[in-house]
């Protein structure tokens, strides 16, 4: 008996040895392959890149095909295969220096990316937009399959062949086997197959937008006129210029901010990274922060849209567009105010460029609106005076015409009815003692018209403008104690800015004992004598540790 307990214990060791000897021999192929830049002669032409062969090629052979094995067949964003090379060193042993990875993710990205279409629909996930409410996805399966743990952009923002989506069934009950346990509610193996064949015919590996788009590569450098918006500090104009500097693509940008009428300028080089030939992605520093910019570069290369936020506080965010500069006609990026009433005389800033040009009869103006006076104060703004009849249609009109381009579009309102408050459903996280950041939460209010149908809540309503308005937190659900109130954090009551507590253990709070919690956002506007409110929940959670990637 003695002697069978032997023989099992070496056969164990034996075949643990086997398993350590193996994990090292193939680790050891995916390192050397890392470090080198030798093709196998046997293999022909180029896969992907010299950079993916050489890091990918240790463990990725080329199939029957032709094609390297998983890496072929599906297509990601340069954020997508960045988590890839980030799985693949820390579960695989893949080596590669920053240099290395910032080489492959831009090479993958440029033979195996997305359209700018394909990455327009998720460019909220690739932004890491905090507090995004997501368009409702009404497949049943990949809610109960994919949705019980991710956003939908983690999956909507890839590209696959069906086989490729059916290995990721697999490789979820091998990395994740509770997935299984977790979802027992349901049976989760069919329902994902129902989802991934959902999947593989909705997003394939190919389409007709990345065959028409795949090789091309927008042209950036030159000037551009900038539009922005920050909830905290409301609309923002500037002027930014891209450079080629030895080699790298470079940007300086200056802004002003309107309300405030205060300017910033972004110091020292930004660096800017092109993905697919039109994903931007910048790093730069703005009133000493550091700021992470994701943008995308429209096809007919005159646009720049995106969003940028604190990399010490990605709760802090704005929005920007750029416009190519040109000097054939007049084109209006903005105004101000966004939306005029009716039965008044309104005053407008128009900026753009070229504006000097503009004359009345370049405009297309609704029915019972006409221009009073224009005068230009520079060549990039131009103050417009508009006599807004009682019977002008309410509603958003395209003013610009062909000796014109005109990109807002005119609102026109009779009443303010009501005030919404974004996001309708907010998520702030604590932080500042570990690795993670605090993640605030930007509260904004909009001034809405009911429409013709006067109700509140239908089609026809119209968004005006964003308000200034007092802010405030109440306990949720309403009515009970507020000992939330007293540990989650505070809110800018003139802002709307709500900063979370640091993380961790508070010993001054029984029970939870951490500073997170729920509660109402309140948003009061004033607005002649009349008062409207807004509100919307609020969650302070913890950290969320799982975006902790390199």
């Amino acid at each position: 008996m003695k002697g069978n307990r032997i023989r099992l214990l070496l056969l164990g060791l034996i075949a643990v040895s086997a398993i350590i000897f193996f994990a090292l021999y193939w680790n050891g192929q995916g390192n050397q392959a890392s470090e080198t830049a030798v093709t196998p002669q046997s293999m022909g032409g180029t896969h992907v890149s010299k950079q993916v062969e050489a890091s990918c090629m240790g463990c990725h052979a080329v199939d029957e095909n032709g094609k390297l094995a998983r890496i072929e067949y599906m297509r990601k964003t340069p954020e997508g295969w960045s988590q890839t090379i980030a799985r693949m060193e820390r579960l695989h042993g893949l080596k590669v220096t920053d240099e290395q990875r910032k080489q492959l993710i831009k090479d993958l990205s440029n033979e195996r990316g997305l359209s700018p279409e394909e990455a327009k629909s998720v460019q909220y996930w690739l932004a890491d937009k905090p507090s995004h409410m997501e368009d409702q996805i009404t497949n049943p399966n990949l809610q109960n399959a994919c949705m019980t743990c991710h956003a939908g952009g983690r999956f909507l923002a890839q590209r696959r062949t069906e086989e490729e989506w059916k290995n990721l069934k697999d490789f979820h009950l091998v990395m994740f086997p509770s997935i299984y346990l977790n979802h027992r509610h349901t049976d989760w193996p069919v329902v994902a197959d129902a989802a991934i064949s959902y999947l593989a015919k909705q997003y394939p590996l190919e389409s007709k937008e990345w065959e028409s788009w795949k090789g091309k590569s927008q042209q950036v450098e030159g000037k551009w006129k900038v539009v922005g918006f920050q909830g905290t500090k409301g609309v923002y104009i500037g002027d930014s210029e891209f450079m080629s500097t030895d080699g790298k693509l470079v940007e300086r940008k200056s802004v002003r901010y309107l309300e405030q009428n205060a300017s910033l300028q972004s110091r020292g080089s930004v660096d800017v990274e092109m993905y697919s030939g039109y994903a931007l992605r910048m790093q730069y520093e703005q009133a000493g922060k550091k700021l992470r910019g994701t943008f995308n570069v429209g096809r007919d290369g005159k646009t720049i849209k995106g969003d940028w936020s604190d990399t010490s506080n990605p709760g802090i965010t704005g929005e920007e567009t750029y416009y190519r500069v040109q000097t054939e006609k007049p084109e209006i990026i903005h105004m101000e105010p966004r939306a005029i009433q009716r039965g008044q005389t309104q005053e407008l800033t128009l900026y753009g460029m070229n504006v000097k040009q503009l004359t009345a009869q370049d405009l297309k103006l609704p029915a019972g609106i006409s221009i009073k006076n224009m005068s230009a104060l520079s060549d990039d703004r131009l103050k417009v005076s508009l006599a807004v009849s009682k019977t002008a249609i309410e509603g958003t009109s395209a003013i610009g015409t062909e000796k014109a381009i005109v990109h807002p579009k005119l609102v026109v309102y009779d009443r303010i009815d009501y005030v919404k408050v974004t996001p309708p459903y907010a998520v702030a996280r604590i932080g500042g003692a570990g690795p993670m950041h605090k993640v605030s939460t930007q509260f904004v209010a909009y001034a809405y018209s009911s429409g013709k149908d006067n109700k509140q809540g239908t089609d026809d309503d119209v968004e005006l403008m964003p308000v200034t308005a007092e802010w405030a937190l109440v306990p949720y659900p309403e009515g009970e104690k507020d000992e939330d109130l007293r540990y989650i954090g505070s809110i800018d009551s003139k802002t709307g800015l709500f900063t979370p507590a640091a993380e961790g253990v508070n010993k001054e709070r029984p029970f939870t004992q951490e500073n997170v919690g729920s509660v109402s956002v309140i948003a009061t506007y004033r607005h002649g004598e009349y008062t409207l409110t807004g509100k919307t929940h609020l969650v302070i959670t913890v950290p969320d540790y799982s975006n902790v990637v390199n």
